[in-house]
């Protein structure tokens, strides 16, 4: 069986109830998965976004009244952040939700890009963007205990970056469910 195969198998259906916490605002987040070369997309915050300047992270955002529910908050922030539509993506799924210290109840879409779709960034709140293979970022030796303003906290490194908080969690519940 091959990674995406498993991921697939793995992933919480698509419409999993969802027990946010009160107040929490709603947001969500798109797993962008290069379907053909199992790349995932990450991004670099820019240092003018409201929260978590500077840091990796995936495409996604607040939940808007005019959203009909979080799948569409995901693609809805990823068209704005990266410029890839919802038409070049196939979502399969959804992770564990995460808290995150700004008070934001973050839940984690997984959908696979069609290989071919063009990234273009919108430079208000993307420095620049990166594609990681899940294969590289799986490996034992890429996860591991880093210093962040004083804390000793566990990170996924990939050439020089640090994938730390909510995404490196994330990471981390994609991963367990692909050696389980």
């Amino acid at each position: 069986m091959n990674i995406l195969e498993k991921i697939r198998n793995t992933v919480d259906p698509l419409d999993a109830p969802i027990e946010p916490i009160k107040n929490l605002k709603l947001a969500a987040v798109l797993i962008p998965i290069f379907s053909e070369s199992e790349r995932i997309l990450f991004t670099l915050r820019t240092q003018i976004v409201r929260h978590h300047q500077g840091q990796i992270s995936f495409p996604g955002g607040r939940f808007d009244e005019e959203d009909m529910n979080l799948q569409t908050t995901a693609l809805r922030e990823t068209l704005e952040e990266v410029g890839i539509s919802s038409d070049k993506i196939n979502l399969i799924g959804s992770l564990n939700p995460s808290i995150t210290i700004s008070n934001y109840y973050v839940l984690p879409f997984v959908g696979l890009v069609e290989e071919n779709s063009k990234i273009r960034i919108n430079n208000l709140e993307v420095e620049h963007y990166f594609l990681a293979p899940i294969t590289e970022l799986i490996k034992p030796e890429n996860n591991v205990m880093g210093d962040f303003e004083g804390l000793n906290l566990p990170y996924y490194r990939y050439k020089s970056y640090k994938i730390w908080g909510v995404t490196g969690g994330i990471l981390t519940d994609l991963f367990r469910r692909l050696r389980s």
